[in-house]
């Protein structure tokens, strides 16, 4: 696979103040692993109800420019003195009880180890500087401030200033915090006072946790070939099969691939909910199983397909996360999905004296069984940066928040982009649809003709409505081409996607 120097270069994001972190490294001379860790980290600072250094993983794909796809899979795992039945029973929303093992400093630091250039405090400055000078909160994120007013978290954490409309917040806490870790470096996160703290908090909750656990987050970091599918022309890379939304993804892009340019019929995106469906079901139906190695994938995608949707519950509204995407001027691409959790600001609780607000992952193990590896419980989660590699030169990076959705909205944008006719901005913004059993689809009403509601009502029992509030943030992509031009493609729903391209 030859090279493509001397390409454009983007970035994209769910904030502006990641974006122009991003852009600060690469016009520093930073690729686009290191751009990606300092959108990351601004984004920890600038889209605080989404995600944060306490949060958690989440995944990063990589494709190299020749053509080599890794994945960092930071995913987070339950704290070890945490009996089973508390995964499988926990009812708080808030406090210690409800947070996991905190992995996203240590997905980061390993990201960057492994594949960046520039060291741990240049990417952490853009991140420093917004804690300390202060970010205007987007649409999105004073919503989540007005959730929350009045918590004993908030007052920790963050110092609110309005005028109007207008909402900026700094934290001061944080932004120590942080300056500390790009004085030490990232291992200070674990090894240095804060496993103390995590462990007193915890013991404050009625659960045990030993500071070496905490010390030990690191050691579960994998960096792996992240699985990959061929589907029609092109090669497709995302989360690890089993603890992230990849399996799905990878069963709905495949039928979206031979639906095509019928992407544009109703009858063509109903057969595409009921592929959804399918899948779906088969992944966590009696017949399926969320169990699969990259070699069977193939075969798994098959039965899924071929198989009925199943019945079941439609999906509750939940999950806040973080996406974003890089590109360098040499080609190296990157998808990164992170997260606090199903709710915004995650589990509304700070390690004391630090600012750092810690996540509520304990929820995704009553919806899936843990994954058991390395004497660790993994969570199953739906998150699903993507990649893609066609045949005539072009590549794309995707991903979206939407909690159970993200899957199908990521594969139903690709498709309609690399095989529908659609141009990219017009495949993020077209109307979204989603379905998980036989009982049940929605769609968004306001962005699909009433011909496409009455295809949905001859394959389904009920046909709901989704709103722009229900996907918790926005789908952005990026799309390279042949000659190295890149494109952008920013959600342009109420939670708009931010991006810029920087020159040859």
């Amino acid at each position: 696979m030859t090279r493509q120097p001397g390409g454009e270069a983007a970035v994209t994001g769910s904030c502006a103040a990641a974006v122009d972190a991003g852009t600060e490294i690469l016009r520093a001379g930073g690729n686009a692993v290191d751009a990606a860790v300092a959108t990351a980290l601004a984004a920890c600072v600038a889209d605080p109800c989404n995600t944060g250094i306490g949060g958690y993983g989440g995944h990063m794909v990589v494709l190299t420019p020749e053509g080599e796809g890794w994945c960092v899979d930071f995913n987070t795992f339950a704290p070890p003195g945490v009996p089973d039945d508390h995964l499988r029973t926990v009812e708080s929303r808030t406090g210690p009880a409800v947070s996991t093992m905190p992995c996203v400093v240590a997905g980061l630091a390993a990201a960057l180890t492994r594949f960046g250039r520039l060291d741990w405090a240049r990417v952490s400055t853009p991140a420093i500087q917004a804690a300390e000078t202060g970010v205007e909160a987007n649409p999105t994120t004073r919503a989540a401030f007005a959730q929350v007013r009045g918590r004993n978290f908030v007052g920790e954490t963050f110092v609110l200033e309005e005028e109007g409309d207008r909402l900026v917040f700094r934290q001061p806490a944080l932004a120590a915090t942080l300056r500390r870790m790009a004085e030490d470096g990232p291992g200070w996160f674990y090894d240095g006072p804060l496993a103390g703290r995590a462990a007193e908090s915890w013991r404050s909750a009625g659960l045990s946790l030993d500071p070496a656990d905490w010390r030990a987050v690191p050691d579960a970091v994998r960096i792996a070939p992240a699985p990959r599918l061929r589907i029609a022309d092109a090669d497709v890379w995302s989360g690890p099969l089993g603890t992230s939304g990849s399996l799905c993804l990878f069963g709905i892009l495949a039928a979206a691939a031979d639906i095509g340019r019928d992407l544009r019929r109703p009858e063509g995106l109903a057969r595409l909910a009921g592929a959804m469906a399918a899948v779906w079901s088969h992944r966590f139906g009696p017949s399926g199983g969320n169990a699969v190695d990259p070699a069977g994938l193939p075969d798994w995608i098959r039965r899924a397909l071929s198989g009925m949707p199943g019945s079941g519950p439609r999906p509750g509204d939940v999950g806040h996360t973080c996406h974003l995407n890089t590109l360098d001027h040499d080609g190296t691409m990157v998808a990164m999905t992170l997260t606090h959790g199903p709710f915004w600001f995650g589990g509304r609780w700070v390690l004391p004296g630090t600012g750092v607000v810690m996540n509520a992952g304990m929820p995704l193990f009553r919806w899936a069984d843990p994954v058991h590896r390395g004497g660790r419980r993994f969570a199953v989660t739906n998150l699903a940066p993507t990649l893609v590699r066609c045949d005539d030169g072009t590549r794309c990076a995707a991903g979206t928040p939407g909690a159970r959705r993200i899957p199908g909205i990521v594969a139903t944008t690709l498709a309609r982009a690399l095989w529908g006719g659609f141009t990219l901005p017009d495949a993020v913004s077209a109307g979204r649809l989603h379905a998980e059993s036989r009982d049940a689809a929605t769609l968004e009403r306001t962005r699909h003709e009433p011909a496409v509601e009455a295809a949905f009502a001859g394959r389904f029992r009920s046909v709901g409505t989704e709103e722009w509030t229900q996907y918790y943030g926005p789908l952005t992509a990026i799309r390279r081409g042949a000659d190295g031009a890149a494109e952008l493609g920013l959600d342009d729903r109420e939670g708009p996607g931010f991006g810029r391209v920087l020159g040859r």
